[in-house]
């Protein structure tokens, strides 16, 4: 990973992402992550697998490995504290072959043949979630062929597409298989990895230009002051200010 995980580039990374849209944040921090870049250009053409790979490499330099999470259990109502894990989050990495950046397949249904490829970054950031039929545009996206040829393909060619591109790109899908340890329920739920790394990111920086605000009040310092110094020093500098 290129990027230089310092308090100030956290800072900047939660200064461009903020008040964009979730598939434009991800994509944000995929390409920091990528190649420091904090733009979505160089990772939209990624897949979403290969973008989840990224958004786990950041989370584990910037916040570690565990997820503390909570849920409810759709059986018995209890509420669990779940730890999961960017192990059980990765998909197994594969080696792709120079000139071949993303694999295509083919499928017959109702009648049609069909070559599909996997769903991109690109591919969210030009889909509207709210419009009515954000689902079949994102789907008709992936086809990049079909015989007969047709403009507008049946809702069952599309579904088959959609059942398949799990296969095609592994680690797409981040759901976490969970057992209720009360009544035993086991059902998948899903994990919004790239919503929960940015909830960090955000947290981390505001408690973080606080801190700027409580040192400028009691030293004169300016931001670029405050981070000069180690977390370790500048909360002494902290607790000074406060007693």
């Amino acid at each position: 990973m290129k990027l230089e995980l310092t308090e100030a580039r956290l800072l900047d990374m939660w200064e461009t992402g903020s008040g964009q849209e979730p598939p434009a944040r991800a994509l944000l921090l995929a390409g920091a992550a990528a190649d420091g870049t904090d733009t979505a250009g160089p990772v939209a053409g990624l897949t979403l697998a290969e973008l989840n790979a990224l958004l786990l490499d950041l989370r584990e330099t910037c916040f570690g490995e565990t997820f503390p999470c909570a849920t409810d259990c759709p059986g018995c109502d209890e509420q669990l504290e779940v730890a999961v894990t960017t192990d059980e989050l990765r998909a197994p990495r594969t080696r792709v072959p120079p000139g071949r950046r993303q694999r295509t397949d083919s499928l017959r249904a109702d009648g049609c043949e069909v070559t599909y490829r996997a769903l991109t970054g690109g591919d969210l950031l030009a889909v509207d979630p709210s419009a009515p039929d954000a689902r079949r545009t994102l789907l008709s996206r992936c086809v990049v062929g079909a015989e007969p040829a047709s403009d507008v393909l049946p809702d069952a060619v599309l579904e088959a597409v959609a059942e398949r591109l799990g296969a095609l790109d592994p680690g797409a899908d981040t759901a976490v298989p969970l057992t209720c340890p009360y009544c035993r329920h086991s059902w998948s739920a899903t994990f919004d990895l790239a919503g929960y790394v940015w909830a960090e990111i955000e947290g981390y920086a505001r408690r973080l230009l606080h801190q700027v605000h409580m040192l400028a009040r009691g030293y004169g310092w300016t931001e670029s002051d405050a981070l000069a110094v180690s977390p370790l020093r500048r909360q002494f500098y902290l607790e000074a200010v406060a007693g």
